[in-house]
């Protein structure tokens, strides 16, 4: 149960919890019931800290604008997430730093140019963004660097995938078509959420971490800031995995 009577139950899948709430890719909804939100303290690791969470009060009939940083593969996941939701005509295009040597267009979405060049519009316009490159320390770099500069993130969850009300998906992740997140689980920042990975119930996975497709983090589960977890590979209920790693085998037990 929506654990705030007041809220609005207008798209039950995706609402995750009230204090965490940020745009999802969902009909570009988000639920405005409380006036003051808790905002988790960031992670911070040796080389790359986890970016703040983004939280801005906006009303629904605001018109947002999405661009997409990286134009690779995880970019045209990216947008292909975000079209599935019907957000078509809400994305800009692509900001890729090999943008000259790439094609000026991505299914018919422009590539607008290099990072620097959307810092320059990000202190002129609002931008909602989602940082879609593969290298998780990368795309933590880039999306501190933009945060820096007032930028906002957009979560992108495909209409097939399921994110529990209880659940908590953090800015900037892209949730991907059979994806599952369960009750009291916590996924950080700038995460990608593969085919068919799960995240079992009060698991945690730190920002920046990568879930390939049919990978599972197993109830209680605690994994570290820039995690990779390779395709069908999991970890156990309670098991604790570092930052930084990488999970190529279901090797990971419960921790004692």
């Amino acid at each position: 149960m929506w654990d705030n009577p007041g809220c609005p139950a207008h798209d039950v899948r995706i609402r995750a919890r009230c204090q965490q709430g940020c745009y999802t890719a969902v009909g570009a909804r988000r639920d405005l019931c409380c006036e003051e939100r808790e905002i988790r303290e960031p992670e911070t690791t040796t080389n790359v800290p986890e970016p703040e969470v983004q939280v801005q009060q906006i009303g629904l009939d605001e018109e947002i604008r999405v661009a997409v940083v990286g134009a690779g593969g995880h970019g045209r996941v990216a947008l292909d997430v975000l079209l599935a939701a019907g957000l078509g005509d809400r994305v800009l295009g692509f900001y890729d730093d090999a943008h000259a040597a790439i094609s000026d267009k991505v299914r018919g979405y422009p590539v607008l140019g290099d990072v620097e060049m959307l810092k320059s519009m990000l202190s002129v316009e609002t931008v909602h963004l989602v940082v879609a490159i593969t290298d998780n320390g990368a795309r933590l770099r880039v999306a501190n660097s933009l945060r820096g500069l007032g930028g906002q993130f957009f979560t992108a969850v495909h209409p097939l995938a399921y994110v529990s009300a209880v659940a908590t998906v953090e800015g900037g992740c892209v949730v991907a078509a059979g994806a599952v997140v369960h009750p009291d689980a916590m996924v950080g920042s700038h995460c990608y959420l593969g085919p068919c990975s799960v995240v079992d119930r009060d698991a945690e996975v730190g920002a920046g971490s990568w879930l390939s497709a049919g990978s599972a983090v197993g109830a209680g589960a605690s994994i570290g800031a820039r995690v990779v977890m390779r395709p069908n590979t999991s970890v156990g209920r309670k098991a604790l995995v570092e930052a930084g790693a990488e999970v190529s085998t279901h090797g990971a037990k419960e921790s004692s």
